[in-house]
């Protein structure tokens, strides 16, 4: 298989094992009698340990030259925790399960991405979004085939099905990751393990960071509870399948367009479509009623996710210089995807245990993601941030 397949192969999996997690595994340990609180904690480990387990990954790649085999190293880790997950129904159990998985886990996505920038830079003609897209698909149809398939089985209370599709695709990308091709031996220095220091010292990027990490902590609510959320308007488990189809097609458009977009608007104006849709989509979600609007209003996650990821990409490779790629993927990881995702989860659950619904979450999450929106506002009009204005 050509490297670039593998990596699309790769990222199908992944985020296949994700589309199955983030809509059916909260209702899941619902259903085991877990708490809302104690399903945040739950799930708020993973990104508690992002920070560690994704810096330490990536300086480890970034130091010996060798991405793929610590991708390798990574996946086996979170694979051999996943391993007890199907006879994990506690939260003691579930949050042990949870946490050693996160420590391999955690790397994927940075490491995947800058296995990915390194071939797009070696192959002429093909792009991140070209490669990234097969994630999207493996989202879409794991999303859209568990949902069809819970149905399918009546909607039974903790199904089993949750667990062992979540162990299958960890073991598929953990196996597939084995067929990544070595890379060319590091020449030169290579990075010391406190380069993230070098990184912090760049004022655009600590910006970049605190956006991003509000803007996901506004998304927890949704990738928490959102079949929670089905499940209060009673509406069958289809239609989170749907609704998260829906929202990964809008996402592909935007990740094919975004050339054209990143062409004529500034990075700036492109985030605070960003910010302003998702408040949007987060403030009409928690009014919706019925399976059209749930399953309409998905379709605001190409600006929710796939513009915010574009120009997350594009602003971190301007940013970041190529011997600390791994570093630096991993440094939005650890920030915005770990620390704003832990905050996000933890405050999730404690919502859902006072307000005893869904939608009151969404609500909230409207409103955090004026803040960043005011941020990117304030950043544009005040030319006090010199070159910021004019290199993003």
């Amino acid at each position: 298989m050509a490297p670039a397949w593998r990596l699309r192969l790769i990222y199908f999996l992944y985020y296949g094992a994700v589309g199955t997690t983030l809509p059916y595994f909260a209702p899941y340990l619902r259903d085991l009698g877990f708490s809302g609180s104690a399903i945040g904690t739950v799930q708020m480990l993973a990104p508690l340990v992002a920070p560690v387990a994704a810096l330490g990954w990536a300086a480890l790649a970034d130091r010996t030259g060798a991405p793929e085999r610590t991708l390798g190293l990574a996946t086996l880790v979170s694979l051999c925790a996943a391993l007890f997950l199907p006879w994990a129904v506690t939260p003691l159990a579930v949050g042990a399960v949870v946490l050693v998985q996160s420590l391999g886990d955690r790397a994927v996505v940075p490491l995947l991405d800058s296995l990915t920038m390194e071939q797009v830079r070696r192959t002429p003609g093909t792009s991140y979004a070209s490669v990234r897209l097969g994630g999207s698909l493996g989202f879409a149809a794991l999303a859209l085939l568990a949902g069809a398939l819970l149905a399918w089985r009546g909607d039974r209370p903790a199904d089993p099905v949750v667990p062992w599709l979540i162990l299958s695709l960890v073991a598929g990308y953990a196996l597939a990751v084995r067929g990544l091709p070595r890379g060319e031996p590091p020449g030169g220095d290579r990075p010391g393990w406190l380069a993230v220091r070098t990184l912090l010292r760049d004022r655009r990027l600590l910006l970049l960071l605190a956006g991003g990490a509000l803007h996901w902590m506004a998304c927890a609510p949704f990738h928490l509870f959102f079949g929670v959320l089905v499940r209060d308007l009673a509406l069958p488990s289809a239609v989170t399948g749907l609704g998260m189809g829906a929202g990964v097609l809008a996402e592909m458009a935007v990740l094919l367009a975004f050339p054209r977009l990143n062409g004529r608007w500034s990075l700036k104006s492109l985030f605070a479509v960003v910010f302003a849709g998702s408040a949007v989509r987060w403030l009409l979600l928690s009014r919706a009623e019925g399976s059209a609007a749930v399953i309409g209003l998905q379709l605001l996650h190409g600006l929710t996710f796939g513009l915010f990821w574009s120009c997350s990409v594009e602003a971190m490779s301007r940013m970041v210089p190529g011997p600390l790629r791994a570093t630096g993927q991993a440094l939005y990881t650890a920030v915005v995807f770990g620390a704003g995702n832990a905050l996000g989860y933890q405050l999730s659950g404690l919502a859902l245990d006072r307000y005893g619904r869904a939608p009151p979450l969404f609500a909230w999450a409207g409103l955090v993601e004026l803040l960043p929106l005011l941020g990117v506002l304030l950043l544009m009009r005040n030319p006090a941030f010199g070159r910021l204005r004019h290199d993003c």
